[in-house]
């Protein structure tokens, strides 16, 4: 998975349980420039970390 793409599937994964939620445009617009600004490991340090919790892949 490149780096591009895990940053892409870890914002996806965080904003799952917010879907249907209004109002939340500037959160969205702040955790995917977080994201997007995160090293490469570690989002996947951070997506490694919501698997072992037990979050759907």
């Amino acid at each position: 998975m490149t780096g591009t793409t895990a940053k892409a599937y870890l914002y996806e994964r965080l904003m799952e349980p917010l879907r249907g939620c209004k109002g939340l445009n500037i959160y969205r617009h702040d955790l995917m420039h977080r994201v997007m600004s995160m090293p490469d490991l570690e989002v996947r340090e951070r997506l490694e970390h919501l698997n072992q919790l037990g979050h759907k892949s």
